[in-house]
This record gives C-alpha cells, structure tokens and sequence, in this order.
C-alpha cells in the first residue's frame, strides 16, 4: 500500500518553519520544502510529489496562504491543513471554502498535529482504517454514537442538526460531552480513537 508521506510547508517565519520541518521529520513524515511565498511554493508544489500541504494564512507576497492554496488546488487538488495564530469567523468562512482538512490554532502541539495529518491523509486517500473501535463507542449514548459517526464523515454541526432534526445547540452539547467522556481535546483526536 502507498505511503503518503511527502509533505509542503507554507510558513514565512523561517523558525518556525523549520521547527514544524524538525517535527515532521520525527513523526516520520518527509518535509519536501518550505515556502515562504506563492512563488516558491508554486514551484515545490510542481517540482515534487506532496501529499499534504500544511500552510499559515498569512504568508509574504501578494497571495496569502488561502489564495496560494487555491492555486495549487487548480493543478492537483490534496488536503490542507491550515496553521495560523487567529481563529475568526471571518478566517474559518474563507477556508471553509477550500480543502481544508484541518485547522490548528497556534500553538499546538506535537499531538495534535499528528492527528491531523494523519486524519486528513487517510480521509483524503480513502484508505481503510483498521477497523471501527466498537470498545471505544460503547461508553457513549446511541445519540452521541449518531454524532461521532457524523463528524467522522466530515460533517459540520449545522450539518449533523439538519440530518439529526435536532438544534445546532444540541450538537454543540453533544459534543462537549463526547470530549468530556473521551477525554480528547479536539474533534480531530476524537475522530483518531474512533477508527484505532
């Protein structure tokens, strides 16, 4: 089975950049470059095999991270994961609209970023996780059951109240009870213990 292992770093703070590139490297994922600009990201993104692009939004030039994902995607559409200090409204519109496949708010940590890469490869590729992990489900109701399932396809909370018949409000309680209960910090990590 392929491997997808190749990675493209967006960042224009090279520290950081090469910090991220440091920690690719020991979780076993291969750092193909880092891009500081459209330009440059550009040319790693056709001079390379990348499997996954994690990018900050705002970069040097005139494209920021979201406009320089939307070109790459006009060549070879792959998943993202945006990095970036802010969280807004605004912000999660704008990248709604692309492949995003996560977003991590800085700082985050080694974990997390390993779960989301790991998470938006296998949804990206379809590969087949393991299998469900019915141990897991069982300390949850039928209702929370219904809504881990959901966020795991990839649907949004306004999504799963329209399929549930039920309040986005609720979902959103739902959900912070699932954390609770599965003592994960984030959807991403909760999504990870469901398919171990």
């Amino acid at each position: 089975m392929e491997e997808y292992k190749n990675i493209l770093i967006i960042e224009d703070e090279l520290l950081i950049a090469q910090d991220l590139s440091y920690l690719l490297e020991d979780l076993g994922f291969n750092c193909i470059g880092i891009a500081k600009n459209y330009e440059r990201a550009m040319f790693l993104f056709n001079t390379n095999e990348v499997h996954l692009i994690l990018c900050d939004i705002n970069i040097e030039g005139e494209k920021d991270g979201i406009e320089t994902v939307f070109e790459l995607n006009k060549i070879k559409k792959i998943p993202i994961i945006y990095l970036s200090a802010y969280s807004d409204h605004e912000l999660i519109k704008r990248i709604s609209d692309s492949s995003t496949y996560g977003y991590l708010v800085k700082p985050y940590n080694e974990r997390s970023l390993e779960v989301a890469i790991n998470v938006a490869i296998n949804k990206f590729y379809q590969k087949e996780f393991k299998e469900i992990n019915t141990d897991f489900l069982s300390n949850f109701t039928s209702r929370e059951v219904d809504i881990i399932k959901l966020l795991a396809a990839g649907k949004s909370s306004s999504e799963i109240a329209d399929i549930l018949f039920i309040s986005p409000q609720t979902v959103s309680k739902h959900r912070s009870n699932i954390l609770k209960k599965s003592g994960c910090k984030s959807s991403t990590e909760l999504i990870h213990q469901y398919y171990q």
